[in-house]
């Protein structure tokens, strides 16, 4: 498994029952949600990206020790005073919770709130950084 699909899959663990969409690079506008019910929200999404990768081979056969950061941002189209903004902050407290049950995930940098868009969209960021060796994710 690769560590887009990784992130990707623990996004969606956490994201998908509340209809929120997640995806590599850009955001992704759809009508439905496979094999849900939920309907997709549509102000809040989220974007994320594989920012840099140091991996690691040795000499003596070992597994390669692989190093990647990610960065993740959580968008939403609402006031930062409105009850909706703290239902998104359990969410990206979940998203925290769940990368750091996985051992392997350490927090690189934690919430902090992004430049404001031209959109209606505003953000907060989280980094990660993954360290595993390729016999899980390659």
């Amino acid at each position: 498994m690769d560590i887009r699909t990784l992130t990707q899959q623990k996004l969606d663990s956490v994201l998908l029952p509340e209809g929120i969409l997640s995806h590599h690079i850009r955001r992704v506008e759809v009508s439905t949600i496979k094999n849900s019910t939920k309907p997709v929200n549509k102000d809040e999404y989220v974007v994320y990206r594989i920012v840099s990768n140091k991996n690691r081979g040795y000499g003596d056969g070992k597994p390669k020790l692989l190093q990647f950061y990610i960065d993740i941002n959580y968008y939403y189209s609402f006031d930062k005073n409105s009850k909706r903004f703290k239902d998104a902050e359990k969410r990206i407290k979940a998203i925290i919770k769940t990368f750091l049950a996985d051992g392997r995930f350490k927090l690189a940098n934690g919430q902090s709130d992004l430049y404001d868009l031209d959109n209606p969209y505003r953000g907060i960021n989280i980094e990660f950084l993954f360290v595993g060796v390729n016999d899980y994710v390659n």
